[in-house]
């Protein structure tokens, strides 16, 4: 695919081709090549210039907009138009993209793993990291993702 640019450039040839072959055409009218070279020309131009046409200035769609009606309070909203700086779907773009980005890296069997390959690095025999295993796996129901990021970084570790 070409762009803008390289579009752009291209167009000025092909209409001084489409010129040329339709003089030289006035000349030999009966010339078949001339015919065929003129209607190829043609075709490309017209082509080419339907692509320019079809170009879209300004930034690029990343995707489907759908309207949505979003009710909060005066806070919340004062809120939201404070961390936006202006650019409240940009904002909120960016929420739904950490919050998915989130969701799809974090897994409790993830967690666990890492705390296997630790273990098993410091040497613990398999009772001690099915031990551990255990317990870490029943904090899970009782501890959040944050709760357990705030456990860490106040911890000495």
């Amino acid at each position: 695919m070409f762009t803008k640019e390289q579009l752009e450039a291209m167009i000025p040839t092909l209409k001084d081709n489409v010129s040329l072959a339709k003089s030289l055409l006035e000349k030999n009218p009966n010339d078949e090549n001339l015919k065929i070279t003129l209607e190829s020309q043609r075709k490309t131009l017209n082509e080419y210039l339907q692509r320019l046409e079809n170009i879209k200035v300004g930034r690029p769609a990343i995707g489907i907009t759908k309207k949505v009606s979003l009710t909060l309070s005066e806070d919340n909203w004062e809120w939201l138009d404070e961390k936006a700086e202006g650019n409240r779907s940009g904002f909120l773009r960016e929420i739904v993209w950490n919050a998915l980005g989130n969701e799809s890296e974090w897994s409790n069997y993830a967690c666990l793993g890492y705390a296997i390959a630790g273990a098993k690095k410091l040497g613990y025999d398999d009772e001690k990291i099915n031990e551990l295993v255990r317990a870490i796996y029943g904090e899970f129901d009782f501890k959040s993702v944050p709760e357990a990021e705030d456990i860490y970084r106040e911890s000495d570790y």
